[in-house]
């Protein structure tokens, strides 16, 4: 059977005049659409460039509506490239099988196409071709199957023959013109033309010959007669008028993608179109016609003779596509059955057994390795189809501390919107989500994304969330810092302190430092904010990490700052020693300041200090050498608190800070560990690894190779469910090996698999658990509609949203 780049060619898809498409499969079994390109337009050099270019730009292309680019490889005979593959009718064949969807059920589609084109944005690419048959609408939503790749590097090389790229009655004005470079805005164009089409039933520049279609775009109006009711009663004018100015001839009357994402967002209603029984109906009549063709491959005809078929489930889906509720929307996730191969497992009784036998695939074996790959574009689903065709599924050993059993059933988790932010920092307070980044802070809805607020100031370095105030620290260059403070539900400015060295309580500099030493009356180039309900406290410091930054800082000392959190009036003001702060700590009217001694040639816990301030007036109430190792027990906390320092994980007693357990880590390990228990449980992860400890013990309950840390810190832990960033279920990779995946929610207690979302490298998770959660700390303020998110942020500066998983 013939191979591309470690794909085998399973079957041929289609035909046409740039090149072939074949179903293929990957090593791990997984499908994917390999296209190649006829070989005399790959003989043309200028064709090749423009397809290695934009081939490399659009495999950085990561949305949950877009078909990734999994490889390519330009300089080949035949060039060529794998996608993703996805299962389902194009739009077009839904909309006439079905006629156009409900308002709601359009502003759906219109949300999912926004974010999948925002996704192309973000790479750098401008789709330029963006149709009805270039969108598959699955299981998991519709997908944007084609970048247009090489249909734009081809049309690049034929430029002197008068084409143009794109497609009649989608084209924006300005590609037909030739008049500048094609931006964003031909794709809202399409997208509007594309949703016109999805509302009516008919291209909004009508059919017929080409050069009429054409003409009627650069010189006629859209046809937007019949676009649904919105509200009930005159609704229709809110699409008419949203399309109309996507189909405005300027581009720069058109909506941003953002725009239309939040409008058709905030329109949507009910459950989405494509999990209407319907839709789903059409969906299963086009799995079980790949399930066919693969059915007729050679390779599966091989493999189906060395294997038989199973023995049916009670579990597994029923062969005929009518069996099950037809009344009952679909759940917005798939389920998967199986053990994730990470986890620890006990051996099932038989193992070694293999049945006799066999047939062909069928629409229910498909649906069990191929529909979550097909639908969601991703891996899952694969390997397990090769283990039961090959009996290549060894059960691996009981480890010592490992879980037993199957972890049973797990979500596949799809984003409800994403947003690229770049190097913004996210936080959650209540029912807002905020985006922190240096030049501004932005409020949005967790739920929709949608902005409520931006807030644009340079130097942004701290922000603390309140529910009607929200504090903001900024660098104003020079080593001077201020502070303002924002109305919560409108982002206004309500007071600053500009800058701060003008506190009045504050002394004025004299002798030496006032004259021969001017760089010690600034403030220091970083700040820290501690907020209590009645003071705001701002301590500004120096950097003394390095013999450089020490030189700079001249034995700069830190401040501190009180002012009143709603007023902004200046309470107090208390200079400290010259030391960099390591962190800012609050409780019962006390604050406390951590430092480092940034003179001692090898720093040590006993050379951290703590400073506690009363906060009521900012004089010191104790100076506790040391005291920096374990600040919440100084401050009157107690109970038991959990660090991973000086290559151990420990457990501390805070009322008499006597150590209850402790465990060397390996040697450079990168550990983190929560620093609260759970349910009697600790959890602690590594780059490899994620643990659960005994909390009174520090023995190990279970331990997973195939999930780790999140890169921006401990493990999160909420409603019973532990989150990690992991490989993808049912792979036998390590996460070491390669990139992760995306996000799993493990059971806390047992690290059985229950959720996973596929999000690339995952830097921060945040899990807002639904209302009513036992977890107090995650779940204060999360109410109504915005309750049982989780958001994740992957390395690329892409945020995900997703409903939380149902607590276990």
């Amino acid at each position: 059977m013939e191979e591309l780049g470690g794909y085998r060619l399973v079957a041929l898809l289609g035909e046409g005049g740039m090149g072939r498409v074949h179903l293929g499969r990957a090593p791990s079994g997984r499908l994917v659409a390999v296209k190649t390109v006829h070989e005399h337009l790959a003989a043309d050099p200028r064709f090749r460039e423009r397809f290695r270019r934009e081939a490399a730009a659009a495999r950085s292309v990561a949305g949950p509506f877009t078909a990734a680019v999994l490889a390519a490889d330009p300089e080949a005979v035949r060039p060529w490239l794998a996608t993703e593959f996805c299962t389902g009718p194009t739009l077009t064949g839904a909309v006439s099988a079905l006629g156009p969807p409900a308002s709601g059920e359009l502003a759906a589609l219109g949300a999912a196409l926004a974010e999948a084109i925002a996704a192309v944005h973000a790479a750098g690419l401008v789709h330029r071709d963006l149709k009805p048959s270039n969108i598959v609408v699955t299981r998991d939503g519709p997908m944007v199957i084609d970048f247009g790749i090489a249909r734009t590097a081809a049309d690049e090389s034929l430029t002197g023959s008068g084409e143009v790229v794109g497609s009649p009655g989608f084209i924006a004005p300005e590609l037909l013109t030739g008049t500048g470079e094609p931006g964003p805005a031909v794709d809202v164009f399409a997208l509007g033309a594309l949703l016109a089409y999805a509302a009516t039933g008919r291209p909004p520049f009508g059919t017929g010959p080409v050069h009429q279609v054409l003409y009627r775009t650069m010189h006629g109006s859209a046809d937007l007669d019949g676009t649904p009711d919105r509200t009930g009663g005159g609704g229709a004018a809110g699409w008419r008028e949203l399309l109309g100015r996507c189909l405005s001839q300027e581009p720069g009357d058109r909506p941003t993608v953002a725009e239309l994402l939040s409008v058709c967002a905030a329109w949507t209603e009910g459950d989405p179109w494509w999990e209407r029984e319907a839709v789903s109906g059409l969906i299963r009549r086009r799995e079980e016609e790949v399930a066919a063709l693969i059915a007729k491959a050679p390779e599966a005809e091989a493999e189906a003779e060395a294997v038989a078929d199973p023995e049916e489930s009670r579990d597994e889906p029923a062969d005929e596509p009518g069996d099950g509720p037809a009344d009952e929307p679909r759940a917005p996730a798939a389920t998967v059955r199986g053990p994730a191969p990470g986890t620890t497992l006990a051996p099932r009784a038989g193992a070694d057994a293999v049945p006799s036998g066999g047939r062909g695939a069928s629409r229910r074996r498909f649906l069990r390795w191929g529909g979550a790959a097909l639908a969601g574009g991703s891996a899952i689903g694969a390997v397990a189809w090769l283990t039961e065709l090959t009996g290549d599924g060894g059960d691996k050993e009981e480890a010592e501390s490992g879980p037993s059993g199957s972890p049973g059933p797990y979500t596949l988790g799809r984003a409800l919107w994403t947003r690229d932010i770049g190097e913004a920092t996210p936080m959650r307070h209540g029912d807002a989500l905020y985006l922190m980044s240096k030049d501004a802070l932005t409020r949005v809805d967790p739920r929709t994304g949608a902005v409520a607020w931006s807030y644009s100031a340079e130097g942004i370095s701290r922000v603390v969330p309140g529910d009607e105030v929200v504090h903001v620290a900024r660098s104003l260059g020079i080593l001077m810092i201020d502070i303002a403070a924002l109305d919560a539900a409108t982002g206004a400015e309500k007071w600053s302190a500009t800058p701060m060295v003008r506190n009045p309580h504050r002394p004025p500099e004299t002798g030496d430092s006032a004259t021969s030493d001017p760089v010690l009356s600034v403030a220091g180039e970083h700040c820290a904010l501690s907020l209590t309900p009645d003071v705001l406290c701002v301590v500004t410091y120096s950097s003394y990490a390095t013999l450089w930054a020490r030189r700079v800082a001249r034995k700069r000392p830190w401040r501190a700052y009180g002012y009143d959190p709603l007023s902004g009036a200046p309470l107090w003001f208390h200079e400290g020693a010259p030391a960099e702060v390591a962190g800012l700590y609050e409780k019962d009217g006390r604050i406390g300041v951590a430092a480092a001694n940034p003179f001692s040639a090898e720093v040590r816990e006993t050379d951290e200090p703590l400073t506690v301030l009363r906060a009521s007036d900012g004089t010191v109430d104790r100076e506790i050498p040391g005291g920096a190792r374990y600040p919440e027990s100084h401050l009157g906390a107690r109970g038991t608190r959990y660090y991973a320092r000086a290559g151990r994980l420990k457990a501390v007693d805070l009322a008499t800070r006597r150590t209850d357990w402790s465990l060397a880590l390996e040697e450079d390990t990168d550990a983190t560990i929560t620093p609260t228990a759970t349910d009697g449980l600790v959890h602690t992860a590594d780059h490899r690894t994620l643990k659960a400890l005994d909390a009174d013990t520090g023995r190990t309950r279970w331990s997973l190779t195939d999930v780790g840390r999140l890169k921006g810190g401990s493990p999160a832990v909420a409603d019973g469910l532990v989150y990690g960033m992991g490989t993808a279920p049912e792979s036998d990779e390590e996460i070491g090996d390669s990139p992760g995946w995306g996000v799993h929610a493990r059971n806390a207690a047992t690290g059985a698999l229950v959720w996973a979302a596929e999000t690339g490298e995952t830097h921060t998770v945040i899990v807002r658990p639904g209302a009513g959660s036992a977890d107090g700390a995650d779940s204060e303020g999360a109410t109504g509609a915005e309750a049982g998110l989780v958001h994740v942020v992957s390395d690329s500066g892409t945020l995900s949203t997703f409903a939380a998983p149902e607590p276990t």
